[in-house]
């Protein structure tokens, strides 16, 4: 208790403003203002900044390229601003974001966007079941042949999950749908671990509400009994986008 008051009146006696310009600096971040494919990034300090500088990570740990900007005045809503150029396509999987504030106080963070949605064949469930077919089953296997070979170049740098988001087509109730599709993602999932797959997996069910092939209700579509896989940082959010973003689910890890 009596360092926490000694702590209290240093700063009652430093005027306020000169205590102020030796606050740090936190940056806040999300996925929906970051823009890859244009190399632009936006955060959110705590107060404002006088320069920062970004540097891009690929996955071969190698850095892709850099930028930096100076800010003269804040702008006008709480996100600022950094572009970096960088050459090729190579997948970002860190940004090494710097920013600094005209009093020389300074912040380091390291931004992680990496996610890599599986390019899979569906694998197409019976109606009304969450069964895996035989034939269905080397779809599965070319699918984790290519989870293996993306967790291969990342496990160097970071501890990588797997997503899985299990589907139905329009018939019968909501409710009913949305356990059947999270049923069906835990059957890939259990398969994916029979066949030694190590990474954590967590699953959810989206039931009917982010449909492959648009229908009406009740609608039969053999198309829509799915399921998506995506990659993702360990212990970070879902890094589903598009139509799932406006969706709740319930994400839950495979036991």
């Amino acid at each position: 208790m009596r360092r926490y008051l000694v702590v209290v009146i240093a700063l009652l006696g430093v005027p306020l403003a000169a205590a102020d310009k030796k606050l740090p600096i936190h940056v806040g971040y999300d996925a929906d203002h970051l823009d890859l494919d244009k190399h632009v990034l936006q955060f959110k300090p705590s107060r404002p900044v006088a320069n920062a500088s970004v540097v891009a990570i690929g996955e071969d740990g190698k850095e892709l390229g850099k930028g930096a900007a100076t800010y003269e005045h804040a702008p006008d809503d709480p996100w600022w601003s950094i572009t970096w150029t960088q050459s090729g396509t190579t997948r970002v999987m860190m940004l090494k974001l710097r920013v600094e504030a005209a009093d020389g106080v300074a912040t380091n963070v390291e931004l992680v966007p990496w996610s890599v949605a599986i390019d899979h064949e569906d694998v197409n469930f019976r109606t009304d079941s969450a069964e895996i077919d035989p034939d269905e089953r080397a779809k599965l296997d070319a699918s984790l042949a290519k989870i293996d070979e993306i967790v291969k170049r990342a496990a160097p740098f970071m501890k990588v999950t797997l997503y899985i988001a299990g589907h139905t087509d329009t018939v019968g109730p909501a409710a009913k749908n949305t356990k059947l599709s999270l049923d069906r993602a835990n059957a890939i999932g259990k398969y994916f671990r029979t066949k030694k797959l190590a990474i954590p997996v967590v699953v959810a069910g989206f039931g009917e509400s982010v449909l492959k092939v648009k229908t009406a209700d009740e609608t039969d579509e053999r198309a829509n009994r799915r399921a998506d896989y995506v990659l993702g940082p360990a212990g970070g959010t879902p890094p589903f986008k598009g139509p799932y973003l406006k969706v709740s689910a319930s994400w839950k890890a495979l036991r």
